[in-house]
């Protein structure tokens, strides 16, 4: 297995791990949320330019971060830019070069309970 394929496991069992530990009812999963940014993987570690399927993925997740749950997905990109080696100057960057908006930044130290 290549370093981006341990990279991709790695990002989808933590993913599950935190879905996990989230409140059920949420109407996007913790997975999901991460599954909606696997395409943006390269972008955000650093390795490569943002891609068209990168903001296809970061577009639908903003138009999925829009329900009542985008607590939960706050929480579970917060646990997911703590845990691995994002490059946070590139996930700031991120809904810029896609031209979305969502209402959180993907940062490790944001308080998901503000403006949500």
């Amino acid at each position: 297995m290549g370093y981006n394929s341990s990279c991709l496991v790695s990002l989808v069992v933590l993913a599950l791990i935190i879905s996990c530990n989230l409140a059920p009812t949420t109407a996007i999963s913790c997975t999901e949320a991460i599954e909606y940014l696997i395409p943006c993987q390269p972008y955000l570690f650093g390795w490569s330019g943002i891609t068209a399927s990168c903001c296809q993925g970061a577009q639908s997740l903003a138009i999925a971060s829009l329900s009542d749950h985008r607590k939960s997905v706050c929480q579970c990109l917060k646990q997911v830019a703590l845990s691995l080696n994002v490059n946070l100057d590139n996930a700031k960057q991120l809904p810029a070069l896609c031209k979305i908006s969502l209402p959180f930044e993907i940062r490790p130290h944001i308080d998901c309970n503000i403006r949500l």
